[in-house]
């Protein structure tokens, strides 16, 4: 299972503003093929925010990303002007489970 975590802060004031806006995107993640989930995070840190994909693959996931960059964010110019992705906070990885590559040696 595959991870992916995009991290934004939003300029004072228009956190409901991105709230509005982004739950869009984070719902049509929601109803691609191969994502098991996909839900936008209030962070405790003050305006800032986690988007956090799991998806059965990471080829699943990099399909949505082509509809997501080539055709659903440069709809939404405006999301640009009082959000920032945070790339430095950004992560991926894999759920670890029991069929993990890397177990622990007993």
């Amino acid at each position: 299972m595959f991870v992916d975590i995009s991290v934004f802060e939003v300029e004072e004031g228009m956190q409901g503003v991105f709230e509005r806006d982004f739950l869009p995107v984070v719902e049509r993640a929601r109803a691609e093929e191969g994502c098991l989930s996909s839900d936008l995070v209030r962070l405790e840190e003050e305006r800032r925010y986690a988007w956090v994909e799991r998806w059965e693959s990471r080829e699943q996931h990099n399909a949505f990303n082509e509809i997501l960059f080539g055709q659903t964010l440069p709809n939404m110019p405006d999301i640009g002007r009082y959000s920032t992705r945070l790339v430095e906070r950004e992560a991926e990885g894999y759920v670890v489970d029991r069929t993990s590559p890397f177990e622990h040696a007993s």
